[in-house]
């Protein structure tokens, strides 16, 4: 069995929906999905039945998408590492493939990839500030925390990796177990993760889920199969995802921001033509008709205006 999964809350139930839309349109593969949510389901899911481990809804796709509701008080973010060994060990310990994505990523490429990928290795993605050397300080700083828990250093690594993204199959779920420990590693010197973020790039620890999951990747004894910051979309290349940085589509006042200079992105186009799809349809097919050429139009427009600014 191959399972995809995903973390909600509030507005994120919108990427959800964008999320399985453009999951099914590229070929489904996995069998089935689990959310992990928090706080009030959205009233335009499908109607939804008991399941062994929560609720579920059927897509008209035929695929099964079970709810399950999160325990953890920290910001969603630093629920993953946790989240994952749940998973993994309770929720599908018999399962074969795994793989998460961010509740705000649109998939824009083949879902048997993913299956070809995972084979490979523990997939990855590079983030986009992709360089970050094996002799970088902090790095440093990691590696000699992971020593005085007794744990080697095996992949001497100088790029960064995005945790919106990660596969592992059933041989390599040691991974998980190895981002645990890391987020232990580092959790005392995080400050308050009921934030996303607390310090700065100079503090041994910016994000605790991504930086220890970086760490995970230093000291796991499993093989790692990464791709670059292509792959969601941050240059150009093998555009396997979109993941936005910064705002969410969602949020955006795009007029306004328009004139201040940031027009609209690729991402958000993306995940405006996938908000509404053949599986879930959240909103007024109006308003997302009209949004996407609003978009269009910034984008078009945009060409000239920055190159006059």
């Amino acid at each position: 069995m191959k399972i995809m999964t995903t973390l909600a809350e509030r507005e994120y139930f919108l990427g959800l929906a964008a999320l399985l839309n453009s999951m099914v349109r590229h070929g489904t593969y996995v069998d089935k999905v689990i959310v992990g949510y928090r706080e009030a389901l959205p009233s335009w899911l499908p109607p939804l039945h008991p399941s062994k481990n929560g609720q579920a809804f059927t897509l008209p796709s035929g695929l099964e998408v079970e709810l399950v509701e999160l325990n953890g008080s920290l910001h969603m973010v630093h629920e993953k590492p946790k989240w994952f060994l749940h998973l993994t060990e309770v929720l599908a310990p018999e399962a074969t493939e795994y793989y998460f994505f961010d509740s705000d990523i649109v998939i824009n490429s083949r879902m048997d990839f993913y299956g070809e990928w995972v084979r490979e290795g523990v997939a990855i993605c590079g983030d986009v500030n992709f360089v970050f050397h094996r002799r970088h300080p902090i790095r440093k700083k990691w590696a000699a925390f992971a020593r005085a828990q007794g744990r080697e250093i095996t992949n001497e690594l100088d790029d960064y990796y995005n945790s919106g993204f990660l596969g592992w199959t059933h041989e390599t779920k040691q991974f998980i177990h190895d981002w645990n420990d890391a987020f232990a590693m580092l959790a005392p010197h995080s400050g308050n993760m009921n934030e996303f973020r607390v310090f700065d790039r100079t503090a041994v620890v910016l994000s605790t889920n991504q930086d220890s999951f970086n760490l995970a990747a230093m000291i796991t004894a499993q093989p790692i199969a990464p791709i670059g910051p292509e792959a969601m979309g941050f240059i150009y290349g093998m555009r396997l995802m979109h993941h936005p940085i910064g705002p969410k589509p969602w949020t955006r006042r795009f007029v306004p921001e328009f004139f201040n200079g940031k027009p609209p992105r690729e991402s958000d186009l993306i995940f405006w033509e996938n908000v509404n799809g053949s599986e879930l349809r959240p909103l007024p097919d109006g308003k997302v008709k009209s949004k996407q050429q609003l978009l269009r139009a910034l984008r078009f427009l945009g060409r000239f205006y920055k190159s006059l600014a």
